[in-house]
This record gives C-alpha cells, sequence and structure tokens, in this order.
C-alpha cells in the first residue's frame, strides 16, 4: 500500500518517494489512542530546548526536520510552534494518524525506519528521541536506518539521537506501574533482560477508565542495548560523522553510570551518503515521541 492511498487527504511532502518502501508489522497497535494520557508527564518541550542547545552548539541553523519515529507527533509540533518545517514518520499508522488529529497538525507518514523512503538531500535535521533506535532491535536494521537518514540529509545536515545504554535495560528501567494512581491510564510493566543477546522484553498490561469505553489489553515490547562503538561504526560506515556522544540532556561525557546517550552525527561532506546505500536491514521502529 503506497503512502498516497493510504493518506490521500493529506498533502504528498516532497520528501517522500514516488515508490516509497513497504513498511513492516504495525507497531505500537493497542496503545496509540492513549499514548499521549501515558506520556503527560514527558517534558518534550525541555527536549526540544536540549536539541536547540545542540544545534547551537555545533552552528546548525536548520530549516528542514524530520521527526523519526515520531508517535503522536509531540516533539515534530513542538518544532512546527518554533518555525521549523518539520515531516514525521513511525511505523504505526495508528500512531501516524495520531499527529493528523492534533493541534498544530504535524505532517506524517507510515514508514519503517530501517527502509526509508525519503528522496535524497531533502533534510537538514533529522531527530530521534526517547529511545526509539532501540527498538530497532537486529544490527542490520540500525545500520540500514542510518544509511538511509544519511541519504536524506543533506551535505552538513545533522542527526541527533539517543539510545538507552545497557546498563539501563540491564537494571529493569521498564518494570514499573502506576496501579495506585488516580491516572485515566493504568499500567504494569515487566522487564526481562537477556544478557547473551543485549535484548529487553517488556510485557506491558495497559487498563483505560477514562472517559469513553473501557478498554484493557497487553503489548510486549523489545529494545536492544547497543555498544557506542558499534553505534560509531554503523555511523562511519553510512557515511555520518559521529561530533558528540553527551550523557542524557547535558554536555557531559558518557560515564560507567549512565542510562541514556545522547548522539549528534553530521553528514560527512567527503563521503557522499548514497555510496553507502545497499539493501535494507532487519528490526522495527517504535514511537518515540
Amino acid at each position: 500500500m503506497s503512502l498516497r492511498h493510504l493518506f490521500r487527504s493529506s498533502p504528498t511532502h516532497e520528501a517522500i518517494d514516488e515508490a516509497p518502501t513497504q513498511v513492516g508489522e504495525d507497531a505500537f497497535r493497542e496503545v496509540a489512542p492513549y499514548y499521549d494520557d501515558l506520556m503527560a508527564s514527558v517534558p518534550y518541550r525541555r527536549w526540544v530546548d536540549y536539541v536547540e542547545r545542540l544545534l547551537h552548539r555545533f552552528d546548525a541553523r536548520p530549516r528542514d526536520v524530520l521527526d523519526l519515529c515520531c508517535g503522536t507527533g509531540a516533539v515534530g509540533r513542538e518544532m512546527l510552534r518554533r518555525d521549523y518545517r518539520v515531516l514525521g514518520i513511525d511505523l504505526s499508522e495508528r500512531m501516524v494518524r495520531c499527529c493528523a488529529a492534533r493541534s498544530p497538525r504535524l505532517p506524517a507518514a507510515v514508514m519503517d525506519a530501517r527502509r526509508l523512503g525519503l528522496k535524497q538531500a531533502s533534510f537538514d535535521l533529522v531527530v530521534s528521541l526517547y529511545d526509539s533506535l532501540n527498538y530497532i532491535i537486529e544490527p542490520d536494521g540500525l545500520a540500514s536506518c542510518f544509511r538511509g537518514v544519511a541519504r536524506a540529509l543533506r551535505p552538513g545536515g545533522l542527526l541527533i539521537f539517543d539510545l538507552n545504554t545497557a546498563r539501563a535495560l540491564r537494571l529493569g528501567l521498564f518494570t514499573q506501574d502506576n496501579i495506585r494512581s488516580a491516572e485515566p491510564l493504568l499500567y504494569r510493566w515487566q522487564s526481562h533482560w537477556d544478557e547473551e543477546r543485549k535484548l529487553c522484553r517488556v510485557d506491558m498490561w495497559f487498563s483505560w477508565r477514562g472517559e469513553g469505553q473501557k478498554a484493557e489489553f497487553s503489548e510486549t515490547h523489545y529494545e536492544r542495548a547497543y555498544e557506542d562503538e558499534q553505534v560509531q561504526e554503523m555511523l562511519r560506515a553510512a557515511g555520518l560523522s559521529t561530533l558528540a556522544v553527551y550523557d542524557a540532556y547535558s554536555f557531559r561525557a558518557p560515564s560507567r553510570f549512565g542510562t541514556r546517550l545522547h548522539y549528534v552525527a553530521r553528514s560527512d561532506l567527503a563521503r557522499p551518503a548514497h555510496k553507502a546505500l545497499q539493501g535494507p536491514g532487519e528490526g522495527s521502529c517504535r514511537a518515540g515521541s
């Protein structure tokens, strides 16, 4: 199914290829209508403040921005409010449809981060926040994602993203619940860590008791932990130069106690990104904002 067929009522974004790659299995299917309630306490404005601090630090003045794994579009909408031109993409059709239902409306399309159907040199900046890329659980899939980003970036454009560390996933970051709260969406999550495969499985249970029909459902999510050296090698192979790796939301060097890292990479002028584009990978992409 093409993006044009799926979103005939939406204007076609000039950055989307005429023949986009096929997307994989839908993700975040059941939780999508309740996702904004689940993330109500997330400080998206402060996240975008941090992105702008990074842009200032590296003397970047982007205009066209891709919100990669955009979810319901909270980060992209905040950037729209700050006068950037933004396109969101996500693997979950239901999350993408939420982008059109919020204000300001974020132009968004269903697309797999491992198989980006984006025109070459369409963006000055690609952002992917809230451990979205940890959801790509096969290394070949993450490498393919970086190649697609490199192709979509203009010369000198930046990629800013974050990743949960192995320490965070090993310590059971996702084992949590709000069962005793007064929130309309109750949840209980239990994480399971596989040290050999560096995979975290999270069994999620939800119960909606807010307005409208009551609902109870479950989802199972997976995140993979990547070592910093592995990530930087993938970036280099894609034609992206790593400018910095920081402890979460700071300008501090990573520490062994860190639970989240932020990366800043730049399109490598010496190696045109299109030369690195060969073959799709495997994995998945989750909504991250």
